[in-house]
């Protein structure tokens, strides 16, 4: 057996009560799977949706990062070509740098550099030096710009030719520089006029785009691989991503709190913006619909586990008392069986079914009573017409004995002949159908001695007792109609002395009888009609169909064997079980 054979087998084995809930509880354990897989579905389409949002909201903070930049080149660009500060500077190039029209050219340089700077709040301080004596510092924001800031700034704008040049923020300076050399632009001499540097609050600049980051409680980090930018307020224990990871999201956990981190890297500025807030007030609401959820579906789990219970008892009970009903049917009490059911008034097949059982109990217990008198009253009747036919039959034989062997002048011979025959006349006509064992075998005994008379040298007559025959009780006239078919079918119709023997003995659970002749016997077709009772007797006797039946009805588990050779002879078995005088059979 397979074992899905044997899990089957468990299953049927299962009480119905038992199937119905383990059914239903694999579907209600497949809901909640699907139910939990559904939700971990969902949020895992709202972690895509969410980092979506929040690069979409970093790739329009960056973008305006980048357009305040464009916008402090622009203005650098302004302040370079502007027609006024041109004319200005080639004049304070002519002076020698000393005298009252030089301080009051510097005061108009400092004017006009400084009107146009005014117009950008996050420039705070913008710085002009020719390398010679003029150096000029517009603004709050700072005193100077350091010499060696200066120097690093120096070759990339040279190099740029009149374009700017944008310095990021470090450790050394922590303002955002946007550097340009001023070259004389009439007639396109391009003659070096000063260098001009504008210090740009940035983290200003980072602060007005952040309004545009939906997301509360958000810290904003900005940086380089080397320098930290712009942070908000600082969370302890996170590692940002490396700018080379372009961008993304990750779920974070610092101690036991979480955190959604959404990154994006500026190829334009070469910074990485970092957007984290805390996981928990993103999924505060999901995971507060989640728990509700989860106990809305654990409350119907226990609403439909007490309905399904209830309903499996009211299905169940009423069969389990069928049940019930029909082990005590078994005992043969059909009384008690009629009194474990309750018989409750409802219109449904387990109502129906208690009923119709309830009704086919009471007509059975009618049929038993009935038919248990229809057998003894047959019992009875079989035992009379078994004594009414063997009467006649055996009067006429033994009267026809004792004929011929008063006309040979056997007179002592006649004498026991007739004591016998008294003798198996009174067995014959006792009203009681049974007998012990003991008396059974003693009237064969006799029965054969009669036959012996008749049949002289023909026959031998055999009889082999072996236990206590006086204690149990037996049919009665159960082995005389044998012995009379063996000599009916054995002698008469054997042309050779012809042996019938009788054994009884007592075995441990029953008693057995066997009656053998040696005679002719029958083929095989002659004994399957005898054993199933399609034979015509041939004979006025008893035939055995009639032995078979008596013992059939007296007693259940009585057995009637039959069994012939042709050309070896007839054996037929009876076993019946041990009943002991003074009990009833």
């Amino acid at each position: 057996m397979g074992q899905m054979e044997k899990l089957r087998q468990r299953y049927y084995d299962i009480p119905l009560s038992g199937k119905v809930m383990l059914v239903f509880t694999v579907f209600l354990l497949i809901f909640c799977l699907v139910t939990q897989v559904a939700l971990q579905l969902s949020l895992s389409v709202y972690d895509g949706k969410l980092y979506e949002k929040s690069l979409q909201e970093l790739d329009y903070f960056s973008q305006g990062v980048n357009r305040s930049v464009e916008e402090f080149k622009a203005l650098s660009a302004e302040i370079a070509m502007d027609d006024d500060i041109q004319e200005l500077l080639v004049e304070l190039r002519d002076m020698d740098g000393g005298g009252a029209a030089y301080s009051l050219g510097i005061l108009e340089l400092r004017e006009l550099i400084a009107a146009k700077t005014n117009t950008n709040l996050d420039v705070r301080s913008a710085v002009f030096y020719d390398g010679g004596i003029t150096d000029i510092l517009v603004g709050t924001g700072m005193k100077t710009v350091p010499e060696k800031i200066r120097q690093v700034m120096e070759k990339p704008v040279l190099e740029a030719r009149g374009g700017s040049v944008v310095r990021e923020p470090d450790e050394q300076w922590p303002y955002f520089l946007v550097g340009r050399n001023i070259l004389e632009k009439e007639n396109a001499r391009f003659t070096y006029l000063g260098t001009l540097l504008l210090c740009c609050d940035m983290t200003g600049v980072i602060r007005k785009n952040a309004r545009s980051l939906e997301a509360e409680h958000a810290s904003l980090c900005v940086y380089t691989d080397k320098f930290m930018v712009y942070q908000d307020d600082a969370i302890e224990g996170i590692s940002f991503p490396a700018c080379e990871e372009g961008k993304g999201y990750e779920i974070v956990r610092v101690g036991k709190e979480r955190y959604f981190m959404c990154y994006l890297y500026s190829t334009e500025t070469g910074w990485m913006y970092a957007n984290v807030f805390p996981y928990t007030e993103i999924y505060g609401q999901v995971r507060a619909i989640r728990m509700i959820l989860v106990a809305a579906i654990v409350l119907m789990a226990l609403v439909f586990m007490a309905g399904m219970t209830g309903l499996v008892r009211t299905i169940t009970r009423p069969l389990n008392e069928l049940v019930r009903s029909m082990r005590i049917v078994e005992t043969g009490d059909f009384q008690g069986a009629r009194e474990e059911l309750t018989l409750e008034e409802r219109g449904d097949e387990t109502g129906q079914l208690q009923k119709e059982f309830d009704t086919m109990l009471g007509r059975i217990n009618e049929l038993i009573v009935e038919n248990y008198e229809k057998q003894l009253l047959l019992k009875d009747t079989s035992y009379r017409m078994l004594r009414a036919q063997i009467n006649p039959h055996f009067i006429y034989n033994t009267l026809n004995t004792i004929n011929w062997m008063v006309k040979w002048k056997k007179n002592e011979e006649v004498s026991k002949l007739i004591v016998e025959f008294g003798n198996m006349l009174r067995n014959s006509f006792a009203e009681d159908p049974f007998s012990t064992v003991e008396e059974e075998t003693a009237s064969v005994e006799g029965y054969m001695a009669i036959q012996s008379y008749r049949y002289q040298s023909r026959a031998d007559f055999l009889v082999e007792k072996e236990g206590e025959l006086e204690k149990y009780l037996t049919p009665r006239m159960i082995l005389q109609p044998l012995v009379e078919n063996a000599i009916y079918h054995g002698i008469e119709n054997s042309l050779e002395k012809c042996t019938v023997r009788v054994s009884v003995k007592e075995m441990e659970d029953y008693i057995w009888y066997e009656v053998a002749d040696d005679g002719p016997g029958m083929d095989e077709e002659t004994l399957k009609a005898v054993r199933n009772g399609t034979a015509k007797s041939k004979g006025n006797g008893i035939g055995l169909a009639n032995i078979r039946e008596r013992i059939r009805l007296i007693f259940e588990d009585g057995e009637f064997m039959i069994d012939s050779v042709s050309g070896v002879g007839t054996r037929v078995d009876i076993r019946i079980p041990k009943k002991e005088v003074g009990r009833d059979v």
